[in-house]
């Protein structure tokens, strides 16, 4: 399995913006995320949980900390992909893809894409 930090829901919620936005201050990523749902010190809690699992650094400048990226999206992705794939469907690709494809609506652009993904596995 994929070694990496563990992100909470609300974690990736403040990483979406950012990874979207970096370099930002936590008053920044505050005014990018829903009002009414978050608070200053809460953003800044998770700031300060991300820069400790090593997703985000951050550099003094005046008074404020500016908050850069250390782990892209898509690593951080590749370890909660797997750590899904472990604990959902016990590590197994196949059936993971099926309930997918089974269960979602997918464009078919997106069918195209699966079938050329299958096709370079196959060779």
């Amino acid at each position: 399995m994929e070694e990496g930090p563990k992100i909470s829901d609300a974690e990736w919620e403040v990483m979406k913006v950012v990874w979207d936005h970096a370099p930002m201050t936590a008053t920044e990523v505050l005014e990018r995320l829903p009002h009414d749902q978050w608070k200053q010190k809460t953003v800044n809690t998770f700031l300060a949980r991300l820069e400790a699992k090593g997703v985000i650094s951050s550099q003094r400048e005046g008074r404020a900390n500016v908050y850069s990226v250390v782990l892209s999206e898509s690593e951080c992705c590749r370890t909660e992909g797997s750590h899904f794939l472990s604990k959902v469907f016990r590590g197994k690709v196949a059936p993971m893809m099926l309930h997918f494809i089974e269960n979602e609506e997918l464009t078919d652009k997106e069918l195209d894409e699966l079938r050329m993904i299958l096709e370079q596995k196959a060779r």
